[in-house]
Order: C-alpha cells, then structure tokens, then sequence
C-alpha cells in the first residue's frame, strides 16, 4: 500500500500484526516460534527451531511465508550425503562447453529470498561452510544473493565443534514442543489447524519495513540494563561474544517496532530469551535473569493474563474432574481480570493499551465460557 508517493509503514506495521495474530490463532502453544520467526525476518538475521519431528515446524516456517507472494522459497532436508548441487543448483553443462564453471542456481538457496533448511546440521563440512557464507555475508561464491531469511530446524543441538560457526550464525532459537495442555491437544486432534494468511506482505515493504527497524534508537537506560543483564549472566557462567549482543539489537529495535514504539523500551528485553542461551538447559536461567528487569505495569499486566490463561488451557479434560475444578478456574480467571483492571485505572497510553488488549480479549473469551458452564452447572431442574 502506498502513501504520497512512499510505503505507508502503519500499514505494513499493522499486517505484520495480522500475520502474527492469524498465525498464534491457528496453530495453539507455538506463540514463542512465532515471534522468533517475526522478528528474525524484521531484524535481517535467521532462526532456528528445536524440537522433535511432528512439531509443526515446518508448517509455521510456510504459514509465515504465505503473507510474502512474491517471495521466492526454497525447502530441503539436509543429509550428510547431500552435495552443493541439491542446494545451490547442478553445474551448467553449456557453460562447461566453454570453459566456464557455473551452476543453474534457479529455485535453490543461492536464488530465493526465504529458505527452511531440515536437519540444517547434518550437511556435509563444504556444504556447511557454503551455508555459513549465504547466511552471514549473503554471498555464494563471493556474488550477492536475496537472501532474507533462512528458518533452519533439527530434532537436535549440534555437539561438534565444527557446527558451532554456522549454529552462531542463527541469531534466534526456540525449543518447539509437543502440544502440552490436554483441552489444547483434544481441540487439534478434533480440529487440524487450517491457515489463510492473514494478509499479503510485498517484498518491497517488508524491505522498507527492516529500514524503518534500524531507525529506532537504543536509549541510555536501556544500554544500561543491557550491560546490568550481561553482567549478571556472566556471573551465572553464560558468556555471549560481542558480535551477538549487537546483532541482538536490531532483535529488541524490531519487537518494539511492532509495538509502534518510539523507542526500545525496557520490557522490549523479554524478547532476549530467543537469543542469550546456547544449551536448553540455560534457557531457564536466562529467562530468571529476565525477569528481573524493571518493566512497564502493562508488561507486568500481560504475565496475570498469561498465566490465568494458562491455567484455562491446562484445565481438566475428564468431565467429573473439570466439573469439580470449574468453580476454582473461574475465580481465578475473575480475579486475574480485576487485577488488571486495578493496574489500568491510573490510565495508559493508547499504544500501551493496544498490546495488551488482545490478551484481554483472550481472557474474556476464557471468562465467558467458564461463566457459562458454570451457569449449566447450577442451572435448576
């Protein structure tokens, strides 16, 4: 969509929203791969996604895709027995005939704008070195490519120290598990996920939109907390290089990009749980460390909500037994929804407002059905 002449980055803004809503409506407990995937594409880098086979990985990768019709993708599984031909195209024979070595690079990696890479470390040493090249520099044999963003995803971490370079290169990570809470599960057996994009994104403005991204500044008081946070992760025994803590800039510059912000602000920092931890068992002390981070009440309001619909979505599925907890989850969803409520009377921002109003939504969708099966309930003969 265009506005005097130039892209009308509101609306840009507001379909990455949609893309990100429709995606969290239609596929349930795969928020954090969501957003990993958003804001690698909004902060020019790549994501990974861990997690065992039947996780919905790829489908997320190609549902995110769908909004990008002129965006040409590439899908593979890696083997160790793969050769730069399946990746980047077979050699051109007529270019042989006159002493010049080229390869078909139509529809491989070297030619798309996004790529998903299966058991991305399971390639061969110069297959991986050739990764590493069109992830890091976005160059194939020294020539530039349109590479925007390669979603890689393996069942497992890699332990060689081979693969640490091209495991570094994957700015974003999230551990994508089976389905967890039993009413979620019953729903998508009952229901497969069927996504429609949401909306349709150009090329051209999701590029001017990763402009816009770099425009954002990096306050002070946030460069202060961030030094505070990697302080106290190295004294948790967690050391990231330089050249991650810069990257992950751009990373907080797109969340608050998405919030329309003016600026990072401090509770932007959350988003650093994608990309401060190597190992899975670090990512609970990352997150600890996170959290001590001074946020913004409506930041603090969002966690109520989240964790009173957690406990909605983890209810009880044997009738008798949701039966017998339904008058303790309604109180609870109650009580989360006057807290809130309490929070807000001091007033905030239209912005502020609008981020947590779909978590409201939510919650009142939850209250609803547990007034009304509580309405059934005690209902007279």
């Amino acid at each position: 969509m265009k506005k005097n002449g130039s892209i009308d980055m509101g609306s840009v803004r507001a379909r990455f929203r949609a893309v990100r809503d429709g995606l969290n409506a239609a596929f349930r407990e795969r928020e954090d791969a969501i957003e990993c995937i958003l804001l690698a594409a909004l902060a020019q880098s790549h994501a990974l996604l861990v997690g065992p086979p039947g996780t919905a990985k790829s489908a997320l990768f190609f549902g995110f895709l769908a909004s990008f019709p002129d965006a040409r993708k590439f899908q593979t599984l890696v083997t160790k027995f793969g050769t730069e031909d399946e990746y980047f195209g077979p050699v051109k024979l007529s270019a042989l005939k006159n002493d010049l070595w080229e390869r078909n690079l139509d529809g491989r990696l070297a030619a798309v704008e996004c790529a998903f890479l299966d058991e991305v470390f399971k390639g061969s040493d110069s297959v991986l070195n050739a990764f590493l090249s069109a992830m890091n520099e976005r160059l194939y044999k020294g020539n530039p490519i349109p590479l925007r963003l390669l979603v890689g995803a393996s069942n497992e971490l890699p332990e060689e120290e081979i693969l640490a370079a091209i495991y570094d290169r994957f700015l974003l990570r999230d551990v994508v598990e089976y389905v967890q809470a039993d009413a979620t599960w019953m729903q998508l057996v009952a229901t497969p996920p069927e996504y429609k994009p949401a909306a349709q994104i150009a090329l051209a403005e999701w590029d001017a939109a990763c402009k816009d991204v770099l425009r954002l500044e990096l306050p002070q008081r946030v460069v202060e907390e961030l030094l505070r946070l990697r302080t106290a992760l190295k004294a948790d025994g967690l050391v990231l290089s330089d050249r991650r803590w810069i990257a992950l800039t751009r990373v907080l510059k797109a969340a608050a990009w998405l919030d329309d912000a003016p600026t990072v602000e401090l509770d932007h920092l959350s988003v650093l749980k994608y990309g401060l931890w190597n190992k899975p068992e670090d990512r609970a002390r990352v997150v600890a460390v996170l959290q001590t981070v001074d946020r913004s009440v409506v930041a603090q309001a969002i966690d109520i909500v989240d964790e009173a619909l957690r406990g909605y979505a983890n209810r009880p599925t044997e009738p008798a037994a949701y039966q017998s907890a339904l008058p303790q989850l309604a109180d609870k969803v109650t009580e989360a929804g006057k807290r809130v409520q309490d929070m807000l009377k001091n007033g905030v921002s239209r912005r502020a407002h609008a981020r947590i109003q779909p978590k409201l939504d939510e919650l009142k969708k939850a209250h609803d059905a547990l007034t009304a099966d509580l309405s059934k309930r005690y209902a007279l003969p």
